[in-house]
């Protein structure tokens, strides 16, 4: 169904919300998403949607953007019910929504990404063209340090979620919904990021936030609605609701718990003795951007050695380097004194290495097995090692909160955070002399970052080297024992984690400053 804001009449006295949810219902077979929703975005206002992974946030505002009709109760803007049937009817109607997983073709350049998607013209602008300089303004706004003229493959991960939202941006779009916007940007860039969504409210564009970030909530959101399990758990106005008082609404506790909201767990003891367990000498991949170059680190027993950087410096060549995934052109790797990076991996003789990777739906896991055979991946080439029965995959499905614990499941039909949750639960699930995590938390809700933070420090507690590679500094600082830092495949030594070590120091390095 199209809609025109011109059906709005002019002249009306009352001033109706830009967006309503009336009693949204959204169902998937026997799966409730989204149970008798109700709630107003009004024009110039910033929400933020906040709930635990699979809450139904991202799947309510796709009722909306036409891409799930709802079962029942209506959507309507400004006053009009709608149906939209596909998404070019809801960005007809000024309504743009930029989605975690990007719409963007990595072999063209950033401009032609854009002009793509520049309304009313032919894609091809022109280098010079009237249009093309249009469609580079709200770019050159949000991240000024991005060549047009380079090829989008090229940048980093946060670097093209600012491209993602500029093509929306250029909608002229009069509502904007952000499905976890700042997982992958770098402070400097969510800091700017902030300042442009107080300035689309300003204007007096809607603003929708999904994140699980309480820190994207108190930069810049006017009101907070907190799903829980397809329901509203609780609204209120931002500014008067504290962050333990956001994630008891999550959480469904009934009362507010002392200490940190957030559930983490302590920093693990080290050992009296340390003892080098996991050992980088010198690990290159090659010399383009992303390589690794000359890296050195040494990761004691029961220590967690975390590395920061923005998205796109090198951090999948380090890990895919660690894991033998990727072949070295110089250096070794070693795991408890044995050379692992020159040997031929034989599969009845897995390396002992527990391993996270950046995008698990697409590197982690067989979309079209089952749960019960994702979980025995590791062992599929060994016949005769004992496998879980139906019963013991059902619990460590339930233990690590996969939801839904069916074993027979196809792995591609999970969300990405319960996809998340299942690579974590195979790769932590029974003691290893090594962990890699690279960006574990990235997507997940408060009660499931907590979650992955407290197998790790039980891998660490266990005698595991743990290298942990997060854009997460505040969890960073709070965490792991050294933090080292890598910038154009090359890394810092690792840095005691104390007292006088600060965020911003961490931020400066990360993006070439001076701490």
């Amino acid at each position: 169904m199209q809609y025109s804001p011109s059906d709005n009449m002019a002249g009306t006295a009352a001033i109706v919300p830009m967006v309503s949810f009336r009693g949204v219902v959204k169902r998937f077979g026997a799966l409730t998403a989204c149970d008798d929703v109700s709630f107003d975005v009004a024009a110039g206002e910033v929400v933020a949607l906040l709930g635990e992974n699979g809450a139904g946030k991202s799947t309510l505002m796709k009722t909306l953007y036409g891409i799930h009709p709802p079962d029942a109760g209506q959507v309507l803007v400004e006053g009009h019910p709608v149906a939209f049937t596909r998404p070019a009817e809801a960005m007809a109607a000024g309504i743009g929504m930029v989605f975690q997983t990007f719409s963007l073709l990595p072999a063209l350049t950033v401009r032609d990404n854009l002009a793509m998607a520049w309304p009313g013209t032919p894609w091809f602008l022109g280098p010079q063209g009237r249009n093309a300089r249009g469609a580079l303004t709200r770019l050159a706004q949000l991240a000024p340090g991005i060549d047009p003229d380079a090829r989008l493959g090229t940048l980093s991960t946060g670097e093209q979620q600012l491209v993602e939202l500029t093509k929306v941006l250029n909608l002229s779009a009069r509502l904007v919904i952000l499905d976890e916007p700042t997982s992958v940007l770098t402070p400097a860039e969510a800091e700017r990021l902030y300042g442009l969504i107080r300035d689309l409210a300003a204007d007096g564009v809607a603003v929708v936030l999904i994140t699980h970030k309480l820190a994207d909530v108190e930069a810049c959101a006017d009101r907070v609605v907190v799903m829980r399990r397809g329901r509203i758990a609780g609204t209120g106005t931002a500014s008067a609701m504290t962050r333990a008082a956001i994630v008891a609404m999550m959480m469904g506790d009934t009362g507010v718990r002392g200490g940190d909201p957030r559930g983490l767990p302590p920093r693990p003891d080290l050992p009296a003795r340390p003892y080098p367990q996991l050992l980088l000498r010198d690990v290159t991949t090659g010399t383009a951007p992303a390589d690794a170059k000359g890296i050195t680190l040494t990761v004691n027993r029961g220590e967690i050695l975390g590395i920061a950087g923005v998205t796109g410096n090198g951090q999948t060549a380090l890990a895919e380097a660690v894991v033998g995934i990727r072949e070295l052109t110089a250096g070794e790797v070693l795991l408890d004194g044995k050379t692992i990076s020159r040997r031929r991996l034989e599969p009845r003789q897995p390396l002992a290495i527990g391993y996270v990777p950046e995008n698990p739906r697409e590197n982690g896991i067989v979309p079209g097995l089952s749960l019960a055979a994702n979980l025995a991946l590791r062992g599929i080439a060994r016949p005769r090692q004992h496998t879980m029965h139906p019963e013991q995959v059902t619990q460590c499905l339930t233990d690590y909160d996969v939801r839904p614990p069916d074993p027979g499941r196809a792995a591609g039909t999970l969300s990405g955070g319960n996809v998340q949750k299942l690579v974590i639960a195979r790769e932590t699930g029974e003691q290893r002399d090594a962990l890699l995590m690279v960006f574990p938390t990235m997507g997940l809700d408060i009660t499931a970052t907590a979650s992955v933070y407290h197998r790790m420090v039980d891998a660490a507690r266990a005698g595991a080297a743990v290298l942990w590679i997060s854009e997460e500094l505040d969890d960073l600082l709070e965490l792991a024992h050294r933090i080292a830092v890598i910038r154009d495949g090359r890394i810092s030594s690792g840095l005691p984690v104390t007292p006088q070590v600060t965020r911003a120091e961490i931020g400066a390095l990360m993006t070439g400053g001076q701490p």
